[in-house]
C-alpha cells in the first residue's frame, strides 16, 4: 500500500526526496545570513580597527610613513608623546594612560569621530569644542587668548620697562644702520581689539570698550626715534573704507589686504628700500584659504563653511630692474605670514628668512626658521633654527623686519634675540 502511494506521488511529480545533510546546511546558512549580516559587519569592523591600531602602534616610532591615516586629518592636534616605559610610570598608571591615549589617536576613525562630535556641539548648541577657540556674534571666531588679553586691559603700564624696551629697539636700529642694513619695526593688530563689536556675549568686556593700550608705546617709540609701522592704527583707518573685513570671519590673523597694507607702509618707511615700494591690487576671493580660515580649521567640523568674505591680492605694475634679489630677515609671530606673502609682490621680491616665534601648548616659545625664494608666497623651506643660522642670515640681510603683536608688545623674545645677534656681528 505504501509503495503504491509513493509510486502514485512520483507519477504526479509531488514526491520530495529525503534532504541530505549538505543541502540542509546550505538551506540553514541561507536562512541565517541576512539576519546576521549586521553582526558580521560589526565584528569585521572591530577586527579591522584592532589590527589597524596594532599596525600603527608597531610602525609609529621607526616607520611613521607606513601608518594608516585618515584622509582628512585633524588640525591643531598635538602629536602624542611617547609612553614612558619605567617602573614608576607603570605603577602610577602613567604608562597605561599614555598607551591608551596613543592607541586612540592612532585609530583611522579617530578624526571623523572628533569631527562628528564637534559638528554636533556647533550645530545644536552654537558652541566650540575646540580648546582656545571662541564663537562670537555673527559667526566670528576668536582665539580666546586675544579676548582675555583685550578684556584685561586697564591702561596701566610700567614706565621703566617701556623705556628699556624702546631703548633696545633704538639700539637695534642704530646697529643695523651702522652695518648698512635697513630696519623697520612692526606692531601687528589683535582681532579682539580691532573688531570688538563681535566678541562673544560671554566675554567680560563684550558690553564695553577696553582702554586704548598702545598710546604710551607709540609715544615711547617716537621719543626714541624708532622707525615703525603701526598695524592697529592702520586697521582702524582702513576698516571703514573696506567692504571686506580686514580680519576674516574664520581667522585669527589679518587677511592678505591687511598684511599688504602693512608691507606697503614698511617699504615706504625704509630709506632707499632695496625691495622697492610695494603697490598692490585686491579682489574678493571665492573661498577662504590658508590663514583666512585657521580658526575654522581648528574647529574640526564635518561641514565647515568657508564661503565668507575675504580677499586676494595681486601685483600692481611691473617688476623692477633688480641687479640681485635683496635679502629680508623677518623675526616675529604668525602675523608676519601675510606680510611676507605681500613682499613677494614688491618690485624687487626678496629672499626671505622668516624666524617664527610661536606659543606651544605648555605656554613656551617654539622657534622655527623658514626660507622663501624670491617670489615664493608659500611657507617655503624649513631650515635649522640655530644661533649660527640666525647670525648667518643677519650678516647677509639687506632689510630687517621685527614684529610684535599688540597683545604681547614689549614682552616677546624676538627683541632680545635680535639685539644679541647684532652684537655678535663683527
Amino acid at each position: 500500500m505504501d509503495k503504491r502511494v509513493e509510486k502514485d506521488q512520483a507519477e504526479l511529480g509531488t514526491a520530495s526526496p529525503a534532504p541530505v545533510p549538505a543541502a540542509r546546511a546550505i538551506a540553514l546558512l541561507k536562512a541565517l545570513t541576512p539576519a546576521r549580516l549586521p553582526i558580521f559587519g560589526c565584528a569585521g569592523f572591530v577586527a579591522f580597527l584592532f589590527l589597524a591600531n596594532l599596525w600603527n602602534f608597531a610602525v609609529e616610532r621607526d616607520w611613521p610613513k607606513l601608518r594608516l591615516r585618515s584622509a582628512w586629518p585633524l588640525y591643531g592636534v598635538a602629536k602624542p608623546k611617547p609612553a614612558p616605559w619605567t617602573l614608576d610610570a607603570f605603577l602610577s598608571g602613567e604608562t597605561q594612560k599614555a598607551v591608551s591615549a596613543n592607541l586612540g589617536r592612532m585609530s583611522p576613525v579617530f578624526p571623523i569621530s572628533v569631527r562628528a562630535k564637534n559638528q554636533f556641539v556647533y550645530s545644536l548648541f552654537g558652541g566650540s569644542a575646540a580648546p582656545g577657540v571662541a564663537i562670537g556674534r555673527n559667526g566670528q571666531l576668536y582665539e580666546q587668548f586675544y579676548i582675555d588679553e583685550y578684556c584685561a586691559r586697564d591702561g596701566a603700564f610700567d614706565p621703566s620697562r617701556l623705556n628699556a624696551w624702546s631703548a633696545t629697539l633704538r639700539a637695534i636700529q642704530e646697529m643695523a644702520q651702522a652695518r648698512g642694513k635697513s630696519f623697520v619695526y612692526l606692531i601687528s593688530p589683535s582681532k579682539a581689539a580691532r573688531y570688538p563689536e563681535d566678541l562673544p556675549r560671554s566675554a567680560p568686556c563684550a558690553a564695553r570698550a577696553a582702554p586704548e593700550k598702545l598710546t604710551p608705546y607709540r609715544s615711547a617709540l617716537e621719543r626714541a626715534g624708532v622707525r615703525y609701522v603701526d598695524g592697529p592704527a592702520l586697521i582702524a583707518a582702513e576698516k571703514p573704507k573696506r567692504e571686506i573685513p580686514l580680519f576674516p570671519r574664520g581667522g585669527t590673523h589679518w587677511n592678505s589686504v591687511g598684511g599688504a597694507l602693512a608691507m606697503r607702509d614698511a617699504t615706504r618707511a625704509l630709506p632707499a628700500s632695496p625691495v622697492g615700494v610695494l603697490e598692490f591690487t585686491s579682489a574678493p576671493a571665492p573661498e577662504a584659504l590658508g590663514t583666512d580660515r585657521d580658526l575654522l580649521d581648528l574647529l574640526n567640523l564635518l561641514w565647515p563653511d568657508a564661503h565668507y568674505p575675504t580677499a586676494a591680492i595681486g601685483r600692481a605694475g611691473e617688476k623692477g630692474d633688480c641687479a640681485r634679489a635683496p635679502r629680508l630677515l623677518a623675526l616675529g609671530g604668525s602675523f608676519l605670514h601675510e606680510v611676507l606673502a605681500a613682499a613677494t609682490l614688491a618690485p624687487c621680491p626678496p629672499q626671505i628668512d622668516y624666524w617664527f616665534y610661536m606659543r606651544t601648548e605648555d605656554n613656551n616659545i617654539e622657534l622655527g626658521h623658514y626660507r622663501r625664494a624670491p617670489g615664493d608666497a608659500s611657507n617655503g623651506e624649513r631650515l635649522p633654527a640655530t644661533r649660527e643660522e640666525l647670525d648667518e642670515n643677519l650678516a647677509g640681510a639687506d632689510v630687517i623686519l621685527l614684529e610684535e603683536n599688540e597683545s604681547s608688545i614689549a614682552t616677546t623674545k624676538q627683541v632680545g634675540h635680535l639685539v644679541e645677534a647684532l652684537r655678535r656681528l663683527p
